[in-house]
């Protein structure tokens, strides 16, 4: 049966294919958003001593945006690490230090902002010799609209970027052709990662010669995130997880990864399972307009697939497949489902995790 929105579709199937900008090696590659290939590129370019020729260009481009004073100084004896381990095992994304200065730089591409700042703060004001200028920086894509307090100050790709093209001039003439191309190929790849998708001339036209029709798709569209929304909201009430200190409940959106996600057909309620041997287990329970996922299991740190499925084996949790790196459960469900049946499943699923020794 034809709906009010088909003619609408018709026309945007028409549209002409959107002449896409060149990619960048990065996205070729599909590292554009990943985060510890962003990091480790970073760290890379930060380090005065590696191979690119560039200096303290990167360095200094942090100062400035950090509003770091005394920059000049910062490039004495500079060490740039990775993963830097704190004394509760948590890994730290970059570690910079001089004789004067030590800073501390937690990356975010997509991920959520949930990370242990109050024992990363700890760990930078152990580090010796005391007495330098501690800085610690959470870099996001996006400014984030909340305060992770210990001292972090939020500083955005895009600043960053900005400064170390304005400063590129003083630093390239000793480059190395190699680098410098791989530089500018990485700064290009952050700037789309900002941007996103950029309007064509074509659908704008689209928009304005239909734009009743496509607005009355989009609150239909708002609409029916609102039900997924109620409906996971619906099903956390049924499962109750009070009785556990080491499970973290979430939703999908502002909780995950800092930013609302209005445009998914989907939705997720999430339960991350701290183990007591140092991982955390995550059970997605996923509702798309083809129904309900009960559960999607998958390690998001410390660990490994294998691991994780040796402990689902032992718990007798089922396993119908693996999708993503995701072991599925086999209990799917249609949209409309009882949704006492969908908790019994995520609530025995969780409960088994959660009061395991996490051992495989």
């Amino acid at each position: 049966m034809a709906t009010p929105f088909d003619n609408l579709l018709d026309e945007f199937g028409k549209l002409p294919p959107r002449s896409d900008r060149q990619p960048t090696l990065l996205e070729i590659a599909g590292c554009a958003h990943k985060e510890n290939a962003c990091s480790n590129i970073l760290a890379f370019f930060l380090d005065p001593g590696k191979p690119h020729g560039l200096g303290a260009l990167f360095l200094d481009a942090l100062a400035r945006t950090g509003g770091i004073q005394n920059q000049e100084a910062i490039g004495s004896h500079v060490t740039v690490d990775r993963e830097e381990t704190t004394r509760t095992g948590d890994r730290i994304d970059i570690l910079i230090q001089s004789d004067s200065h030590a800073i501390l730089i937690e990356n975010k591409i997509f991920a959520r902002i949930d990370n242990p700042f109050g024992e990363y703060a700890a760990h930078l004001d152990s580090l010796k010799p005391a007495g330098r200028s501690n800085h610690k920086f959470l870099l996001t894509l996006r400014t984030c609209s909340e305060d992770v307090g210990h001292g972090f100050e939020n500083i955005t790709h895009e600043q960053l970027v900005k400064e170390i093209r304005g400063l590129l001039g003083s630093y390239v003439a000793d480059a190395d052709t190699r680098y410098l191309t791989f530089m500018l190929d990485f700064l290009n790849t952050l700037d789309n990662l900002q941007r996103g998708i950029v309007m064509d001339p074509e659908f704008l036209t689209f928009l304005k010669s239909h734009g009743d029709d496509v607005e009355e798709l989009l609150i239909r569209v708002r609409t029916f995130k609102e039900e997924l929304r109620g409906r996971v909201e619906q099903l956390a009430e049924r499962i109750d997880v009070g009785s556990y200190s080491n499970v973290k409940r979430s939703f999908w959106g502002k909780q995950f990864w800092g930013k609302e996600d209005t445009g998914s057909l989907f939705d997720i309620l999430a339960h991350d399972i701290s183990l007591t041997s140092g991982r955390i287990v995550v059970v997605d329970t996923v509702i798309t307009t083809d129904g309900w996922s009960s559960a999607e299991i998958f390690v998001r740190r410390g660990g490994t697939q294998a691991e994780l499925r040796s402990l689902l084996q032992r718990l007798e949790i089922p396993i119908e497949k693996i999708e993503r790196k995701r072991f599925i459960h086999p209990d799917c469900f249609e949209y409309a489902a009882d949704l006492d049946r969908i908790a019994s499943v995520v609530r025995d699923v969780v409960g088994k995790l959660a009061k395991s020794d996490g051992a495989a």
